[in-house]
């Protein structure tokens, strides 16, 4: 059966860098499932990383759902 593992990333423009991808659980059962799953939870860790960061670094938040095969 194929799922969906949501993955999130901080980036900053600013550094033009980004911190490690975040795998997040649970598995999701459809790929849009997935995405709005990913951008309600950018903004949570968007208001997490503060309003201040934020703007300062001009952190984005990559969103991936990537297929994977559960046994």
């Amino acid at each position: 059966m194929i799922k969906f593992v949501l993955i999130l990333q901080l980036c900053s423009v600013v550094q033009m860098d980004c911190m490690p991808e975040i795998n997040q659980n649970p598995l999701f059962s459809t790929h849009s499932a997935c995405v709005n799953a990913g951008h309600l939870r950018s903004l949570k860790l968007l208001n997490e990383v503060g309003e201040q960061l934020v703007n300062r670094a001009k952190i984005q938040v990559r969103i991936k759902c990537k297929e994977v095969r559960e046994s």
